[in-house]
């Protein structure tokens, strides 16, 4: 489940979305008040069921054509991260006084 603001187009029940590095078939929407909606516009927030985990807060969304590609940009997102978490952070000690 994740909590998404639409900001262009329409999401729909059955679209595929991606978000962060989870992926899944919008199974329902709920508005607010925990009602289903079939659809939310731009502006309105909304839970989404159907996604294969819960997205790190802030993740962008989008809704991908197919299954294959939605497969790609999470492994793409995921590979991203792994190799951002192996990396040094480029801090560098100074030495101290001697």
């Amino acid at each position: 489940m994740a909590t998404v603001l639409v900001k262009r187009g329409t999401l729909k029940r059955g679209d595929i979305v991606v978000a962060g590095a989870s992926a899944g078939r919008v199974r329902a929407l709920l508005n607010e008040r925990g009602e289903k909606v079939g659809e939310a516009e731009p502006s309105t927030p909304v839970e989404i069921l159907g996604l294969d985990g819960a997205p790190d807060p802030g993740e962008p969304f989008a809704v991908v054509d197919n299954e294959a590609r939605a497969r790609e940009l999470t492994d793409y997102r995921i590979r991203l991260k792994r190799e951002r978490s192996a990396r040094p952070s480029g801090r560098r000690r100074l030495p101290g006084p001697t």
